[in-house]
């Protein structure tokens, strides 16, 4: 699978030992499919995957803003927010196509 593009999300609360990662990585398959993996875990440890595949930019980019529409509860949740840990695109990966700028921009803190 090609590595196209990927955002990494961290939440940390010391008070509560809250340390997670929230991690999405677009690419593409050997048939050429689209893949999206979302990985989540204690920062540090293995965690879990899911992985979703298709044909289609759409509905793999409408399983990423849902996921990161998740990720804005946190606070509520865990007692902190994620923030934006670090976004990598291949050169020529249009990031607007896969990301809602708009959640995105709530992740790093300037919106």
């Amino acid at each position: 699978m090609d590595n196209l593009l990927t955002v990494a999300l961290e939440a940390h609360n010391a008070e509560r030992n809250h340390h997670r990662l929230y991690e999405v990585r677009v690419g593409r398959d050997l048939l050429n499919d689209w893949t999206v993996t979302i990985r989540y875990s204690r920062v540090g440890q293995r965690g879990r995957e899911e992985r979703f595949g298709g044909p289609g930019i759409e509905p793999m980019a409408a399983i990423i803003k849902a996921r990161l529409k998740q990720r804005l509860s946190a606070p509520r949740r865990i007692g902190c927010s994620y923030r934006l840990a670090r976004l990598d695109a291949e050169q020529g990966v249009e990031l607007s196509r896969w990301l809602p700028m708009e959640l995105l921009a709530r992740f790093a803190g300037t919106a």
